[in-house]
């Protein structure tokens, strides 16, 4: 019986360190994604086409996308906030800063996640939360003190939409953590995609419209099938799994390896360079992000809202 449990958490330790690994590397690989291809039009083509995929795995598993009346509000408001605000922060960020800087400021979607449920009522926090929260702040800083190097208004402007991803996909982690207790997570994720993804279209679909195709590099489209097949499919298929074998509490203890794998893939595939300060911030980031975690206390034990799949 030991054996069979020990080989379950091995097998949940592997496919979270791999998901870990396929998001960090989501990030520079949407960079270079970039040099070919629109932003947005990136987005539509990914999310629609990812919709196309959940849509047909959850009737295959479940046989129906029904919702409940009541449950529709809190499906619009997770697709218009957790998939479209958060894509136009994220690819637009992308667009304008480094993939170092916008993999740093993601780091800190915990604290917020964590800010808006205790503003709700739904967690209590200890009282090493307040300071973890300036320790971060801290480390955001230095991060951003790290890019002044180069900073010019696109950077800052940048930098302003990179603080737009880890906000909105922190409220959308919160705010449709009460559907867990009637619909499985690929159902919520499915129905949040089919939201979201027209809602990217506004200004996806002339981008990709206006696009010449012919002009396309073999790099562009590479990205484009990784962001969606390792990235938004597979990844979370594979948190998914992680979790259910292992809880949540030990596969989001090794989030705090993701930044770090970001900034070395950055590295690698981008030939970016991390200013001493970033790194320092960067970790001070993490140091202030699980502390703030460990002294979070959910009120509702049972749905917690770090099982929510779907990342960058």
């Amino acid at each position: 019986m030991g054996t069979k449990q020990a080989s379950k958490l091995d097998l949940a330790l592997l496919l979270t360190l791999t998901t870990i690994a396929l998001w960090a590397l989501n990030i520079p690989v949407v960079k270079i994604g970039l040099e070919g291809w629109s932003p947005m039009a990136f987005s539509f083509i990914r999310f629609g086409a990812g919709a196309v995929i959940y849509i047909a795995y959850v009737l295959w598993r479940e046989g129906s996308l029904r919702v409940r009346r009541k449950d529709v509000p809190l499906f619009i408001i997770g697709g218009v906030i957790g998939i479209a605000l958060n894509q136009y922060a994220f690819m637009y960020a992308l667009e304008k800063t480094t993939a170092s800087t916008v993999t740093l400021v993601f780091a800190t979607t915990p604290l917020w996640a964590a800010l808006l449920a205790r503003a709700l009522g739904w967690e209590f926090v200890k009282p090493w939360f307040w300071p973890a929260i300036v320790i971060s702040a801290g480390g955001v800083l230095l991060v951003l003190l790290g890019t002044g190097a180069e900073l010019s208004f696109n950077s800052a402007t940048g930098i302003l939409l990179a603080f737009g991803a880890p906000i909105t996909w922190g409220m959308y982690s919160v705010l449709v953590r009460p559907l867990l207790r009637d619909y499985s997570a690929m159902h919520v994720s499915a129905m949040m995609m089919i939201i979201g993804a027209p809602l990217i279209g506004i200004i996806g679909l002339p981008q990709a419209l206006a696009m010449d195709w012919s002009q396309m590099i073999t790099s562009s489209w590479v990205a484009l099938i990784y962001a969606l097949v390792g990235s938004l499919i597979f990844a979370n298929l594979f948190w998914f799994v992680a979790i259910h074998r292992a809880g949540s509490s030990r596969a989001v203890a090794l989030m705090p390896l993701q930044p770090f794998l970001g900034v070395l893939f950055s590295a690698l595939l981008l030939s970016e360079k991390v200013d001493w300060k970033e790194a320092v911030g960067g970790v001070i980031i993490i140091i202030g992000v699980t502390i703030a975690v460990r002294s979070v206390i959910p009120i509702d034990k049972d749905h917690d809202q770090r099982e929510i799949g779907i990342q960058e």
